[in-house]
């Protein structure tokens, strides 16, 4: 089915976009919700004069998603939880765990717009990305544990494997760049003995030539007297 969309949707289109999706998809959802229309003669007249209504509406819901974007980016929330000694759940945290806390917050934000494919079944950081836009997401770090105290260590933990592994990827790069400054200088300077004696790089390269026919030929010569 061919319908106009009224919001903006990630990976389907932007408002007045005219797409084809699945008739299901369209009648159970797009058209109740009011999320979009059927593309015919009469919706697109109609669309054409709430237009500039819809995109300013769409303007304040961005700039709304933005400000809370930036409220809750990079934001850690922690869920104690009991788990056995291999770290395994007893239980799971799952999208609405998390929008449950946010609501508690007094932040609206729906399990559907929360981007965690299963639900967490043990003990760990995990970074969740979460939707609030089409054109708005951000991420968030979920520290689960069976503490307070447990999830602050598993914080120090992470935080010193980061910066082992920055320090380590830092010590990568400036041996890569000692060993390039290196090879280019050795090429400068190759290039400056080449420039200035060219005779004779060349003839130290039929030296080495004349050298090599010299030891072929003392071999053949022992080679025939025994």
């Amino acid at each position: 089915m061919q319908i106009i969309l009224l919001e903006s949707f990630d990976k389907l289109g932007k408002i007045g976009d005219i797409v084809e999706v699945k008739d299901g998809f369209a009648r159970n959802f797009l058209l109740p919700k009011k999320k979009a229309l059927r593309a015919n003669k009469s919706n697109k007249e109609y669309f054409e004069k709430i237009k500039k209504d819809l995109e300013e509406s769409n303007k304040k819901l961005v700039s709304d998603a933005d400000s809370l974007s930036k409220k809750l980016s990079g934001k850690e929330i922690v869920f104690i939880r009991q788990a056995s000694e291999t770290g395994q759940l007893y239980g799971s945290v799952s999208p609405k765990d998390i929008s449950n806390h946010f609501k508690n917050e007094k932040i609206s934000i729906p399990p559907s717009n929360i981007n965690l494919t299963a639900a967490i079944k043990k003990i760990g950081i995990f970074e969740i990305k979460i939707k609030l836009h089409a054109e708005v997401s951000f991420f968030i770090k979920l520290n689960v544990a069976i503490s307070a105290k447990s999830a602050e260590e598993q914080k120090l933990n992470l935080e010193k494997s980061q910066n082992d592994s920055l320090v380590k990827s830092k010590k990568i790069e400036k041996k890569d760049e000692e060993v390039s400054d290196k090879k280019e200088k050795k090429e400068a300077s190759d290039q400056q003995i080449k420039d200035k004696n060219p005779k004779k790089v060349k003839l130290s390269k039929n030296e080495k030539d004349s050298s090599v026919e010299k030891k072929i030929t003392e071999v053949q010569k022992k080679e025939k007297k025994s």
